[in-house]
């Protein structure tokens, strides 16, 4: 078995009923697929991700067989159920941290203060399980709000990857989020896993503001026929 860096190409047949036929020549790092709502850009995800029949994906090295993937989803119906499932295997990752690992969780706890700050949260560092500090009171993550939740949720998503070669999908993650959030978000990924490939959705020009322009693709210029 061995793993794949990341993706080179995407290749869709006959999507939609034979209408649409997609070729997606990906950047290794951040990829930002956008356009105007019922164009397809979540089924072109989601038929990514799941490398149904009629995909055809292009992967580096050429003889990898496996991909590491997560996913993000717009709508995330049981988000403290998630949470909690992420905080688990947190506290087993921090559990058995050697040096390097430490350095993961300190920009891990660095983020979600520098973020939740603006509210007066700080991270508590050895609290059992991931608890916030604010204004004496100490809260859960199940605490937070539905914005809150979804940093939280990409933040461990991202962290638990241990920086190892991994794909993200993202289906307009800016739902919930602020807008100087929003801002942020690549960045604050791309910095967390540097070996990651970033696809993502979005209607949000604040997600590719700082930088992230020329990383833009719009369906209509990947669309063969």
């Amino acid at each position: 078995m061995k793993y794949a860096e990341y993706i080179k190409t995407v290749e869709i047949d006959a999507l939609w009923g034979k209408r649409k036929h997609i070729l997606w020549h990906l950047d290794r790092h951040v990829n930002i697929l956008s356009g105007v709502n019922g164009i397809g850009k979540s089924t072109i995800l989601r038929k990514t991700l799941l490398n149904s029949d009629g995909v055809h994906l292009t992967l580096f090295p050429e003889d990898a067989t496996e991909l590491r993937c997560d996913v993000i989803e717009k709508f995330t119906i049981e988000p403290d159920a998630l949470l909690d499932k992420l905080e688990a295997q947190f506290m087993e990752y921090k559990s058995s941290a050697d040096e390097e690992r430490s350095v993961k969780i300190q920009l891990f706890y660095d983020h979600v203060d520098k973020l939740f700050g603006q509210t007066e949260k700080v991270i508590l560092r050895d609290a059992d399980g991931i608890r916030l500090l604010q204004e004496g009171d100490i809260l859960t993550t199940r605490q937070l709000s539905s914005g809150e939740k979804q940093m939280m949720l990409i933040l461990l998503t991202v962290l638990l990857e241990d920086q190892q070669c991994y794909v993200l999908f993202m289906d307009e993650p800016e739902v919930s989020l602020h807008v100087d959030w929003q801002q942020e978000l690549v960045s604050i990924i791309t910095e967390m896993n540097p070996n990651i490939q970033l696809i993502l959705t979005t209607h949000s020009p604040a997600v590719i503001m700082n930088g992230w322009l020329d990383k833009v693709t719009e369906v209509s210029d990947i669309t063969v026929r």
